[in-house]
């Protein structure tokens, strides 16, 4: 496996070019599908990464809305700040903070969104209970989430490289890989327990496509985001790169020709305070 040499600053660019348009603009299109913004008042886009959606967000509102990004990379939000230089804005601004615990109090926005979509699930309640905390009662809240199911292709293909490499003992965690997301519903259940109401769920199942296994792992999205910790509980850096060896060698095998591609199950449990 070749670990990730990027620095931060290099991390945040290539979020920006590739994870945004990749991943994250999926979950923005779903909730300017299915949110009716209100006309005035203020908001927060937590996880907001680069800013590119709470900059448009609020040139498409108007000056009676204030939006505010935070994000826990000072040097995503840099780049947030420098779009909003260029596209100027009404009322936008962005913040160092994280979902962990935002720096504002209790009753702030009149809408909020959080981007769970890249969170451990033992982050998510705490993250549900800070949304929360800062929305106005009867405020709208947002949560974007990648739930039980995505990426399903690849787990179908993790448990064939382990059988043919002899390390089957290590499919159970596999297995747990597979399960440990949050279905729709759990998510749902999740937020009315800590204490949102007329809570629904959007669930859109979307398709990721890459050109072979050396595209599938070398993409910014894979190897940033998802591969360190997909690999983890092999048990050295050997291994690990006999597995990823194993694994690519069983996706141009399978492909045929064609796209990888791995569908995800791409989620917004929207509530009211």
């Amino acid at each position: 496996m070749q670990s990730s040499t990027h620095d931060a600053k290099e991390l945040a660019y290539l979020y920006d070019l590739y994870v945004v348009p990749q991943w994250r603009e999926i979950f923005d299109r779903m909730v300017d599908e299915e949110i009716e913004f209100p006309k005035e008042g203020k908001f927060l886009d937590a996880n907001c990464g680069t800013g590119g959606y709470a900059v448009d967000l609020s040139l498409r509102l108007g000056a009676k809305v204030a939006v505010i990004g935070v994000d826990p990379s000072e040097e995503k939000l840099v780049l947030a700040r420098g779009k909003a230089d260029i596209k100027k804005p009404n009322r936008a601004e962005f913040r160092l903070g994280s979902l962990k615990k935002l720096d504002f109090p209790v009753g702030e926005f009149d809408l909020v969104i959080g981007d769970f979509s890249m969170l451990p699930v033992a982050e998510i309640e705490n993250a549900f209970d800070e949304l929360i905390r800062v929305a106005k009662k009867g405020g709208t809240v947002i949560a974007k989430l990648a739930t039980q199911g995505s990426f399903g292709e690849f787990f179908s293909i993790y448990w064939e490289a382990l059988y043919d490499l002899n390390l089957i003992e290590h499919s159970p965690a596999v297995e747990r890989l597979i399960s440990e997301p949050l279905s729709a519903s759990d998510a749902e259940a999740m937020a009315l327990d800590t204490g949102l109401s007329k809570v629904r769920s959007v669930v859109k199942n979307e398709r990721l496509h890459f050109t072979d296994a050396q595209e599938f792992f070398g993409s910014p999205l894979i190897e940033s985001s998802f591969l360190n910790d997909w690999l983890a509980f092999l048990p050295d850096s050997d291994i690990r790169g006999r597995v990823q060896q194993q694994l690519a060698k069983i996706i141009d095998r399978e492909r045929q020709g064609s796209n990888f591609d791995v569908s995800i199950k791409a989620t917004l449990i929207v509530g009211q305070k």
